[in-house]
């Protein structure tokens, strides 16, 4: 894939993990909203990733506001009212 987006937060390995798997390695980007801490799904990074899974770019906060998604329901570790 050329494009890949997350509209629910992930650990970050599992990002790394879809964006080694699955972009194309010449241009392939997957933007992610990460969580801050592993299994912690009450605050997310946003993480742009590249084909080798280097980050190219984050943001904690976008304008006034944290990020904060929905959890990764296929965790375990999954918390919250969604899960």
């Amino acid at each position: 894939f050329d494009v890949i987006v997350f509209n629910f937060a992930v650990n970050e390995s599992k990002a790394r993990y879809f964006a080694s798997e699955l972009l194309r390695p010449e241009n392939g980007r997957l933007l992610a909203p990460v969580n801050a801490q592993r299994d912690y799904w009450l605050k997310q990074t946003y993480k742009a990733f590249d084909a080798k899974g280097n980050v190219l770019w984050s943001a904690g906060d976008v304008g006034a506001w944290s990020v904060q998604f929905q959890p990764d329901v296929t965790q375990d570790t999954c918390q919250g009212v969604w899960c």
